[in-house]
């Protein structure tokens, strides 16, 4: 799939927050989101790896922190 601008994508969800604003569950966005990482945790892991942004912003660490977080480890 082609990737698309942050400015893009910012404007797409802001337009949906708009759209969707009252019907938007905080928590349960969270919880879905929690179930694809752990789904495709490696795979989002590897992703990170080896994009310079990511490494730049260690969000490998970041991502890993929140899940171990949420699943209570240490």
């Amino acid at each position: 799939m082609p990737s698309i601008s942050d400015q893009d994508m910012d404007a797409y969800l802001v337009e949906q927050s708009r759209l969707h604003g009252n019907e938007f569950n905080t928590l349960s966005a969270l919880s879905e989101l929690y179930f694809y990482i752990n789904k495709y945790k490696e795979e989002i892991l590897t992703a990170l790896d080896r994009d310079g942004y990511c490494r730049k912003h260690k969000l490998r660490h970041k991502l890993e922190q929140a899940i171990n977080l949420m699943s209570g480890s240490s």
